[in-house]
């Protein structure tokens, strides 16, 4: 059978008729219920560290709503199955107000910056002391699917990572997101998301615009807003640090480098391999000159045999040697100088790659290149272990709130569990078939604390007598076979 030629244009988004929904809010303020049970803590509260880190978070808010942000996250953390905003109420044990609990995601949609900032008050609490004067970002986005002409802010997006049957195209919301690149000393390079914008299409603004106050920006102005966010915030925190900001090549173009290049930022991202390039202008020539005379090509300078040298650096999570070259030149992306790095791989392969600041050494800006792809594990993640894009609410200040939720939950669980003990997050004895010295995933994390609030909740109410050690084995069983 001959395949279909695959079509150049973007498709347009096709819904069935559907009627308007039944669940009409205003009706039923009208009818109020006089024996309505309010909702004041979860079934299984948060506790430990975790506890204290959403306390910080709720503090930012409207105290007559912050209570039910620390009910919300405990039942994201208990929640299984699809993760549907409705199925964290019922694992937090939301009662007749749930009405409030979507007015709570709404909240932290609208506040999404004040949140932000107090999830970067607590990183830089961690991370201060030992920066070296070096903070490293990443950005990215990623789509997440949805399903309905209702879901405000949706549109028609590329599929980065289509799958068997998926197409090039879906159809759903886009996240450019902003993180903090962290270090473990055992596991690695860990993103750690601080916050995150949605992207709409030009052509959907216009009916976002009817019930919002919504205005078009290109995925370049939302990371340039992010990063504005960022760096007002570090000055708040009384933080005098050099930014280093990582991207890929959609990023890498003159509408987002010049305005973060005035930030005083350093960008690495991946570089076209037919990108144009010049040599530095001539020693005693005009001062107006940017551009050399001699155009420069990737490829020559690659295919080339010699001129390259030998460099060991970290990348991802493992010591490779590789050969390079390295030299300076001009580019009309910044209209000015740039440090050029050439890779070549063990396949004989090669990669260009390019850091706007020219005296930095070449090991910081391949590692940093190569922690870049920290951020695909943590969208992966992300959305596999909390099911983000998974909340099936309508609302776009919801879709907002539900999506930073789960990315800041995702940061708070790493920053929890950074001195945790391997053997504390996870016991591998009743796998013989697993390797022993794997390190643990966020699954594990995220779940050895929800086993906390499970143990803290139901073995505190036994009291250490031995007829109660045969029901305290029971229970743990059962936690080993329920998380």
């Amino acid at each position: 059978m001959v395949k279909r030629k695959p079509k150049s244009k973007r498709p347009q988004p096709q819904h069935k008729k559907q009627k308007k929904s039944q669940h009409d809010k205003r009706k039923r303020l009208q009818c109020k219920n006089p024996s309505r049970k309010k909702t004041t803590r979860a079934k299984v509260p948060l506790t430990g560290a975790i506890h204290k880190a959403v306390s910080a978070l709720e503090a930012v808010m409207d105290c007559r709503i912050a209570f039910r942000l620390a009910i919300v996250i405990a039942g994201m953390f208990l929640a299984d199955g699809r993760r549907t905003a409705s199925a964290w109420f019922v694992a937090a044990g939301v009662q007749d107000d749930w009405d409030r609990f979507y007015d709570c995601l709404i909240s932290v949609g609208q506040t999404s910056g004040k949140l932000a900032t107090a999830v970067l008050g607590l990183l830089v609490q961690k991370f201060a002391p030992g920066l070296g004067g070096r903070i490293v970002l990443v950005m990215d986005d990623s789509p997440t699917q949805r399903y309905g002409r209702h879901v405000e802010g949706a549109g028609v997006h590329h599929n980065p990572t289509p799958g068997p049957a998926d197409g090039e195209w879906l159809y759903g919301h886009n996240w450019v997101a902003l993180a903090w690149l962290a270090r473990h000393p055992l596991w690695g390079v860990i993103a750690l998301p601080l916050r995150s914008m949605l992207y709409v299409r030009e052509v959907d603004v216009p009916k976002l615009a009817e019930k919002h106050d919504w205005e078009f920006r290109t995925k370049h102005q939302l990371g340039v807003e992010l990063l504005t966010w960022f760096m007002q915030s570090i000055r708040a925190l009384g933080l005098e640090v050099k930014v280093w900001l990582v991207v890929d090549g959609a990023y890498a173009a003159r509408p987002f480098l010049l305005p973060v290049l005035e930030m005083g930022l350093v960008v690495v991202s991946r570089l076209r391999r037919d990108a144009h390039l010049n040599d530095l202008p001539p020693e005693g020539s005009h001062g107006n000159r940017i551009y050399g005379h001699n155009r420069i090509s990737l490829a020559k300078r690659a295919g080339h045999p010699q001129g390259w040298e030998t460099i060991t650096y970290h990348c991802r999570g493992a010591e490779v040697t590789r050969q390079y070259k390295t030299f300076l030149a001009t580019s009309r992306l910044i209209s000015g100088q740039i440090r050029v790095v050439i890779v070549r791989f063990e396949d004989g392969g090669w990669a260009p790659y390019f850091c706007t600041d020219t005296e930095a050494q070449v090991r910081d800006i391949l590692e940093a290149a190569a922690a870049r792809w920290a951020i695909e594990e943590q969208f992966h993640d992300v959305k596999e272990v909390w099911g983000a894009g998974q909340q099936q609410v309508r609302n776009v200040q919801s879709n907002i709130g539900c999506w930073n939720l789960n990315q800041w939950l995702y940061t708070l669980v790493e920053l929890c569990c950074w001195d945790t003990d391997k053997s504390e997050l996870i016991d591998r004895q009743a796998r013989s078939w697993d390797n022993p010295d794997r390190r643990p995933s966020h699954a594990d994390r995220r779940r050895a604390i929800s086993r906390k609030m499970l143990e803290e909740k139901f073995l505190a109410t036994l009291p250490p007598t031995p007829n109660n050690r045969k029901l305290q084995r029971l229970f743990e069983t059962l936690l080993d076979l329920a998380i």
